[in-house]
């Protein structure tokens, strides 16, 4: 059952992935809830819009993680978006910036890494939605 507190949301179809990124944020201190797919990831975000992270990745089995992130900005929620992927070509990356996401990380990624940009996005002042 999703928390209504979570600072962070996940959206990545690797349940291994999952596990890994939300026990090392939540072990960091971080409220984190989880998804696989993009259209949970839409009805998170409509049930709890005050999530001020999302960490999306960029294939999802439903939909794009371009389509998710047009869908958070058009429906006036306002989390910083961290795009991680396997696909990280400068297109792609284009795209999400272009899109409003705050930063891009490619797999595999350092942990570490993961949770100093998950921090920042957390104390950065919020930006009004576009």
């Amino acid at each position: 059952m999703p928390k209504k507190s979570t600072e962070i949301l996940i959206v990545d179809d690797s349940e291994e992935m999952l596990w890994t990124m939300a026990n090392v944020l939540e072990k960091a201190g971080l409220s984190v809830d989880a998804v696989t797919n993009g259209k949970d990831a839409m009805e998170f975000m409509r049930r709890y819009p005050q999530t001020q992270v999302v960490i999306l990745n960029y294939l999802l089995p439903d939909m794009s993680g371009l389509s998710v992130l047009d869908h958070i900005q058009q429906n006036g929620t306002c989390p910083k978006v961290i795009v991680v992927t396997a696909y990280g070509t400068d297109e792609i990356r284009n795209k999400f910036f272009k899109g409003g996401a705050w930063a891009f990380m490619e797999k595999p990624f350092d942990i570490n890494q993961l949770i100093a940009v998950c921090k920042q996005a957390l104390t950065h002042n919020m930006a009004v939605c576009p």
